[in-house]
């Protein structure tokens, strides 16, 4: 049971950081001020770490990592040009990567709760993903 949940929390923890990474990329080039630019690449670079930890803590458990579906990230993809195209700038930016971070730490303590065996390792990992989700939106208040 402790393998199982370590691979499922391991795998739910890599396609959070996938997705997260995916929505900085795609926001990026409209953001207009430094500062909030500085912001995002910090953050990404910080879920890129991450990510490098989840895919080798789970070539150690032989499971594979996975992709986020071509509807979630599609679903992803126009929400953010739609409501960019309607209003544009660093507010509409911080706004949809708040909502990404809450949704985030949301589904991470879900993933936490269902899988209560996984390993001390997947655990570490998913709390550190949640505290760089959560310093995020934190720190994306002030461009609300």
């Amino acid at each position: 049971m402790e393998h199982d949940d370590t691979r499922r929390l391991l795998g739910e923890c890599d396609l959070g950081i996938q997705m997260a990474v995916s929505s900085i990329n795609e926001v990026l080039p409209m953001v207009e001020s430094f500062h909030l630019r500085q912001e995002l690449s910090n953050c990404r670079r910080a879920h890129e770490l991450l990510r490098d930890q989840a895919q080798s803590l789970l070539r150690q458990c032989k499971a594979d990592s996975k992709r986020p579906s071509p509807v979630a990230k599609g679903m992803s993809w126009m929400k953010t040009n739609l409501k960019l195209a309607l209003q544009p700038g660093d507010q509409s930016v911080a706004d949809l990567m708040v909502d990404g971070c809450n949704q985030g730490v949301k589904l991470l303590h879900r993933y936490c709760n269902r899988y209560p065996d996984a390993s001390p390792e997947a655990r570490s990992l998913a709390s550190q993903l949640i505290q760089a989700e959560q310093r995020l939106s934190r720190d994306l208040q002030s461009y609300l």
